[in-house]
């Protein structure tokens, strides 16, 4: 391997690991709501949003896996984009994974910059990543799925809120009910 091959995968790497914080900074301003149930459900446990995380994960292989054999000429787009939209979902979940790592390491900058907790917890979560071995192959997929778990589960969580805060009015707490 000549110097050029490795200086390539090392910058490679270098800029998929300064991307990852950049990512889950997004989600967390794009789905602040989301990513803050998903912070909530990490910090009550990993254990649940890990299992709830496997079967969303096995499907997004699966199907990637059939997109990739099956659809001839589109294949390869079509598993980039099932991969490319997997890893977003549980980009929200890892958001609040990160966060909730960050809140355990607390620095008085929080008050005036409650991001800060993210970007803690990124970096802590992306040393962890390169871990040979244990890094590599146990803490970045348990990572990804327990993001997608968290994920799924906030998303149920805010429907489910939404639900009842749609079903309020209907119950004649706003009074309406005895003006007729």
């Amino acid at each position: 391997m000549i110097m050029a091959d490795t200086l390539a995968i090392f910058l490679s790497v270098l800029g998929f690991l300064l991307a990852l914080p950049g990512l889950w900074l997004l989600c967390r301003g794009l789905w602040p709501q989301v990513v803050q149930n998903a912070t909530e459900d990490c910090q009550r446990g990993l254990l649940f949003p890990f299992l709830v995380g496997i079967p969303l994960a096995v499907t997004a292989f699966i199907a990637t896996v059939a997109a990739s054999k099956g659809l001839g000429g589109a294949s390869g787009f079509v598993s980039l984009a099932i991969v490319c939209l997997f890893v977003l979902f549980a980009s929200t979940g890892i958001a609040g994974l990160t966060t909730s790592i960050g809140m355990k390491l607390p620095s008085p900058a929080d008050a005036d910059r409650p991001w800060q907790a993210t970007i803690r917890g990124s970096i802590v979560l992306e040393l962890a990543f390169l871990l040979p071995i244990l890094g590599w192959f146990l803490i970045l997929p348990s990572a990804i799925i327990i993001g997608s778990g968290c994920a799924l589960r906030s998303i149920i969580t805010n429907f489910k809120n939404s639900q009842r805060k749609a079903k309020a009015p209907e119950l004649g707490l706003g009074g309406t009910l005895g003006a007729a």
